[in-house]
């Protein structure tokens, strides 16, 4: 059985893996109900706190595009939506992504769907947003980075936006596994990445600087 505290340390990452691979193993795919399910009869603590908190979770749009990133974070982390600038949980900030399949003849696998946001900037127009980085070298230097520095990537398969007109059906997602990362970790065992976010950081801090943001020529 677990607890909210166990659900508070990072090995619950380990935790939900396993159960989305037992799942696999038996019915072939996970989805998000199935394993909301299994964790709620594990953890009757967070059964009972996404119970008694429905009303304030309560959403009715099915066009809020965090709507499955903030489903994934009440009735699997235990947390209601928020504006708070801290990490979702102490071992990261919560996120969900798409990967589509890719079918090749020998093998199957996947790829991003689209970029991920790690954070927002602010509004590029107001002074007080664009001095929080004119004077910044990296992305590490940045007021933002101990939010996005740890992380944990909730990965859904790709499948017909048409088959999610409700906010019920976004429970029929059918989820591939969930990463955790450290971005500290990753730059030091992978410098091409780091070069990349660097890259990336530069041309983001040209664009504000020079009032004219845009995405183009982002890795």
């Amino acid at each position: 059985m677990l607890t909210l505290a166990d659900i508070k340390d990072k090995s619950y990452i380990n935790v939900l893996n396993n159960i989305i691979k037992e799942i696999i193993k038996t019915t072939g795919y996970c989805t998000l109900e199935l394993l909301i399910t299994q964790i709620h009869a594990l953890c009757q603590e967070l059964a009972d706190f996404t119970n008694t908190n429905m009303e304030k979770f309560k959403i009715t749009k099915v066009t809020d595009k965090g709507l499955v990133g903030k489903i994934v974070e009440f009735k699997l982390f235990g947390n209601l939506p928020n504006n708070d600038s801290c990490p979702d949980m102490l071992y990261g900030d919560i996120k969900t992504t798409h990967f589509k399949c890719l079918n090749t003849k020998t093998n199957k696998s996947y790829n991003a769907k689209e970029r991920l946001t790690l954070t927002n900037f602010g509004d590029p127009s107001k002074q007080s947003n664009i001095d929080t980085i004119a004077d910044k070298n990296c992305l590490q230097e940045t007021k933002f980075y101990d939010k996005i520095n740890n992380g944990i990537i909730v990965i859904f398969q790709d499948e017909d936006n048409t088959a999610f007109s409700t906010v019920e059906s976004y429970y029929s997602k059918k989820i591939l596994g969930i990463v955790l990362y450290n971005l500290d970790e990753v730059f030091e065992k992978q410098p091409e990445v780091a070069k990349i976010f660097q890259e990336d950081f530069n041309k983001i801090k040209s664009c504000i600087l020079a009032h004219n943001v845009s995405q183009s020529g982002q890795s």
